[in-house]
């Protein structure tokens, strides 16, 4: 790299002291690139909050939120005698503390897993969602009930013979809500494609409950047929975390100097705090 010291003092500002950088004696080309990593995981964490609702920059009182599940909450270690230990985090930390880079990172990893199952199911079983356009949260409740409604007034023999006006009720109901699902119009006549279409809905409102502080919208993402970009996106920030740490254990006292702590990611993510230059 051409005179990093240059580029570096143009990405932190031109006031910025670089003495103690160059006395340190780590290699500021790599400072540079690692802080330009930075700079790539903020973009990152703005498209998934703009497109998908997820912030990664957890407060500390969301993340602890999230030691309720038992892949966040427990970690495994080696002890002397090469016996796996489980550690539980509630254990050794307060809900005020600063959630670390590895903290997150064991998010991200497993948001991405539950995201990238959901896309395989979504690929295998439900190539064609017809009421993804208009899904919400709200709704999945309320159209299992329709489904449910209609197949009671189905009576044995006679079919909606005597319950047509109230099955015809439902079936305006469901048209107003899904005006562009018109091959799933009348419903009565698609009653197991409905249904075999809500469950995937109700798998995507499970994963939208257990990941709800980090601020996900899966029916957003749905409705704007986002849910590969967003993977995509989730990788990219966790590849950038797991990047940041590797490069970073070589340039520890610049990184510091500069600002980033990986025991608190506010350092990474709030430019206020940590404002850094695209350059």
């Amino acid at each position: 790299m051409r005179d990093p010291k240059r580029i570096l003092k143009k990405i932190l500002n031109d006031g910025t002291d670089l003495e103690p950088f160059e006395q340190s004696g780590e290699p500021l080309d790599q400072l540079v690139e690692t802080l330009r990593e930075v700079l790539r995981i903020r973009k990152g964490r703005q498209w998934l909050i703009e497109q998908s609702g997820i912030d990664p920059a957890l407060s500390p009182k969301s993340f602890h939120r999230l030691l309720d599940l038992p892949e966040i909450n427990y970690t495994e270690e080696a002890d002397r005698n090469l016996d796996v230990v489980q550690y539980s985090l509630k254990d050794t930390r307060q809900p005020n503390d600063p959630v670390s880079i590895s903290h997150l990172n064991t998010c991200l990893r497993e948001l991405y897993k539950d995201l990238s199952a959901l896309n395989a199911l979504r690929k295998k079983e439900h190539p064609d969602l017809h009421l993804a356009s208009t899904m919400t949260g709200d709704l999945v409740d309320r159209v299992t009930g329709h489904v449910q409604q209609l197949r009671l007034l189905d009576w044995r023999g006679v079919g909606y013979l005597l319950t047509g006006w109230k099955a015809r009720a439902i079936e305006k109901d469901f048209e107003v809500l899904f005006p562009d699902a018109r091959r799933l119009h009348p419903l009565r006549k698609h009653l197991n494609a409905v249904q075999l279409e809500l469950a995937f809905y109700h798998r995507c409102l499970e994963i939208n409950i257990k990941w709800a502080v980090t601020g996900l919208d899966l029916f957003s993402v749905l409705q704007q047929d986002l849910l590969s970009q967003t993977i995509d996106n989730l990788s990219e920030v966790g590849n950038g975390l797991w990047n940041l740490v590797y490069n970073g254990t070589q340039i520890t006292t610049t990184l510091e100097l500069a600002g980033i702590r990986f025991s608190d990611i506010t350092t990474l993510f709030d430019p206020e705090q940590v404002p850094l230059t695209v350059v």
